[in-house]
């Protein structure tokens, strides 16, 4: 929007920039992530952004293991299939599953209202697809439960293939094969999708962004009642303790759900009760960096998911140091791992000497890990991830509905159309670019 000659200002809460993206190097030598901790990408357009901010020279790729993916089994980590043939071979999966799935393209589709993710997977897929690989994805991507989860709103992709042509396997093949019109427009160029993170963790790039608005970003301001009159927007802030009122003809509400349902209540009191409900979770996040002769695992991948039959204590755990160079000192490993979320709510307000207590047991046993940590470090999220429950489409039909009656208005956040960074990234790149703009005089 800067680009494009408008006169913009962010108001940010904390005293950096990024949200949910919170990096650290710290004195030990380990670069951790208390929010997210990749982004996955084959947008060109994403590296021109990085190279305009000029961080492209920091980006790095994830290391070829990351494409190893890995969910308990009996206790034991276990390779994740990534092709028909490995599929087939996959020790995750019972003769009868396999099979199972070569019936999808013959079910009928479902006629359920706001059918839930297990429900959907069990249906077209069969039980136990779902039970070990779905049930382990959705804690890892949401941190929820995929009985409570729209599918819908949460896999929007899958869901439409299956209305659009019957099944899941086909509707994909369609997508895929349909031709796009010729309009006469020069083709971008296609890039291989890549996982990216920076030398000092994914805060490199929010970081870089406050560095090119300047003194267009107001740290250490909260954002206290919003109003919409003739003239436009006004929004009432507190900034370094002091009162401010802003005066704008477009306003994006960025901020996490509840924040943004109390700013507009008096708007619409019904679409900020609906989206000041939206469930969310505690999710507490502990680094635990280990030296590499005490983990017996080759920790050769991503990391590894745990489905609910397995009775873990934690929702994955995820090698950092596997991926990317430099996030662990020379001899040692990082790993990440995730407790609570919908699962397990409860183990996340766990206290540190616990939590890292029960992180570290479950290490052992999982990962053939003999001693103790040489480094720990836990973060907590008291409200993490989103969740699309039953009805979220509705909730959004709500906000669509405002930003039509009301001039200006605009919602923005992972609470809709997608949780992951680079998501969000292209939803606000969309509407920077096509936003009407009062431009600077």
């Amino acid at each position: 929007m800067l680009q494009r000659g408008a006169n913009v200002l962010l108001i940010e809460a904390r005293a950096e920039a990024g949200g949910s993206i919170r990096s650290e190097r710290t004195t030990e030598g380990y670069v951790v992530e208390n929010g997210p901790n990749t982004v996955v990408s084959k947008d060109p357009a994403l590296l021109e952004h990085f190279a305009e901010l000029g961080i492209a020279d920091v980006r790095l790729r994830a290391e070829r293991a990351g494409a190893k993916r890995y969910v308990v089994k009996d206790g034991k980590p276990v390779l994740l299939p990534n092709s028909p043939p490995t599929l087939l071979a996959t020790p995750l999966l019972p003769l009868a599953s396999k099979l199972r799935i070569l019936a999808e393209p013959l079910l009928p589709r479902a006629t359920t209202p706001d059918e839930s993710v297990a429900t959907f997977f069990a249906r077209r897929l069969g039980s136990e697809l779902m039970e070990q690989f779905i049930d382990p994805f959705v804690a890892g991507i949401y941190a929820g439960d995929p009985h409570s989860l729209s599918v819908q709103s949460s896999f929007p992709a899958l869901w439409e293939a299956e209305q659009r042509s019957g099944s899941i396997v086909l509707g994909m093949i369609t997508k895929a094969t349909q031709r796009k019109p010729d309009n006469g427009e020069a083709k971008k160029p296609q890039m291989k999708s890549e996982m990216l993170s920076f030398h000092d963790g994914l805060a490199t790039w929010p970081r870089a962004i406050a560095g090119a608005l300047g003194e267009r970003v107001w740290f250490n301001t909260s954002a206290q009642a919003l109003r919409f009159s003739a003239e436009g927007w006004q929004l009432d802030v507190h900034r370094d303790g002091q009162p401010f009122t802003v005066q704008a003809d477009q306003v994006i509400l960025a901020a996490p759900a509840q924040v943004v349902a109390g700013l507009f209540a008096e708007l619409d009191a019904a679409a900020a009760y609906a989206l000041g409900n939206i469930p969310a979770y505690p999710l507490s996040i502990v680094h635990t960096g280990y030296r590499r002769e005490d983990v017996g695992n080759p920790l050769d991948g991503f990391g590894m998911l745990c489905p609910s039959r397995e009775g873990r204590n934690v929702l994955g755990i995820l090698w950092p140091s596997s991926l990317f160079a430099g996030r662990a000192p020379e001899g040692h490993v990082l790993m990440t791992t995730f407790v609570g979320g919908a699962r397990a709510a409860d183990l996340a307000l766990l206290a540190d000497a616990a939590l890292i207590d029960l992180v570290v047991g479950e290490q052992q046993a999982l990962l053939d890990v003999v001693a103790d940590p040489v480094f720990t470090r836990v973060a907590r999220w008291e409200r993490a991830i989103p969740q699309y429950v039953a009805g979220h489409a509705a909730r959004m039909g709500l906000l669509a509905h405002l930003e039509v009656q009301y001039p200006g208005l605009h919602f923005l956040g992972n609470y809709r159309d997608g949780v992951s960074v680079e998501r969000c990234w292209h939803k606000g790149h969309e509407l920077g670019a096509t936003l009407p703009l009062t431009v600077q005089a």
